[in-house]
C-alpha cells in the first residue's frame, strides 16, 4: 500500500499560517528566508485586518488547480516513492500525509507526525511535497541528535538527489547551506543508506569534537 495524500486548503488555515509566519519572522530573517505575507500586513496588524485581506486575496480556483496538479504528479511516483521510503524508514511511514496548501509563508513546511504545507507560489509543487515528506520522516533523528537547520536541509536534498531517488528527477538544491555541506556530505555518502542513525550520530560527534 502506497502513501496517500489528503490535500486541503481554506481561509481559516491561511489565517493560522500568517499568524505563525509573523511569529517566526526573526527566525526566517536570520536563516535567509523571505516569507510571503498578505499585502500590507505586518507584525502589528490586527487579526481582523489579516482576515479581511486574506479573504480578498483568496482565489479558490487557484488552490484547486494546485491540488489537481499535485494529485496527478504524485500518482505517477507513489508506488516507487513509497517503496524507497520503506527501504530506508521501514514501517515508520504514515499511510496518509495531510497536505495544506497556502498562499503565504515560505515555500514549504512540515508538522510531525503527518502534515506538510506547500506554498502555491512555489511552482515546483511535487518537489516541495516530497521534500517535506522526507523532513517528516527524519524528524525523530533531527530532534534526538540536535541537527542544525542547514544540516538537515542538506541531508534532505542529498537524499532526493541520490541515485535511489533518481526517478523523481528532483535536481533541486538550496542556494546556500552556509557551510553545512562540508560536514554533512562526506558522512552522508559513507553512512546514510547503510544506517541513517549512524550518520546523525557522527554529525553530532563531529560537531562536538570541533568544539
Amino acid at each position: 500500500m502506497g502513501v496517500k495524500l489528503n490535500i486541503k486548503f481554506g481561509i481559516e488555515f491561511e489565517l493560522k499560517r500568517v499568524r505563525g509566519t509573523l511569529a517566526k519572522l526573526n527566525w526566517y530573517n536570520m536563516h535567509g528566508y523571505n516569507p510571503k505575507l498578505p499585502k500590507g500586513i505586518n507584525a502589528k496588524s490586527s487579526s481582523e485586518k489579516i482576515r479581511s485581506i486574506i479573504i480578498k486575496e483568496f482565489d479558490e480556483k487557484r488552490y484547486e488547480k494546485v491540488r489537481e496538479s499535485i494529485t496527478f504528479d504524485f500518482l505517477k511516483i507513489e508506488r516507487r516513492f513509497t517503496q524507497k521510503l520503506k527501504e530506508i524508514f521501514h514501517k515508520n511511514i504514515p499511510t496518509v500525509i495531510f497536505v495544506s496548501l497556502t498562499n503565504y509563508g515560505v515555500g514549504g513546511s512540515y508538522n510531525p507526525p503527518d502534515t506538510i504545507i506547500c506554498n502555491i507560489n512555489n511552482k515546483k509543487y511535487i518537489k516541495t511535497v516530497v521534500h517535506e515528506i522526507i523532513h517528516l520522516l527524519l524528524e525523530k533523528w533531527i530532534q534526538k541528535y540536535k541537527i542544525k537547520h542547514w544540516e538537515k536541509e542538506r541531508i534532505v536534498d542529498l537524499i532526493l538527489n541520490s541515485k535511489k531517488f533518481s526517478f523523481l528527477e528532483y535536481s533541486s538544491w538550496q542556494k546556500n547551506y552556509y557551510g553545512a555541506e562540508r560536514c554533512v556530505d562526506p558522512l552522508f555518502d559513507e553512512d546514510f543508506f547503510k544506517s541513517p542513525r549512524k550518520l546523525f550520530l557522527k554529525i553530532k560527534s563531529t560537531r562536538f569534537s570541533r568544539g
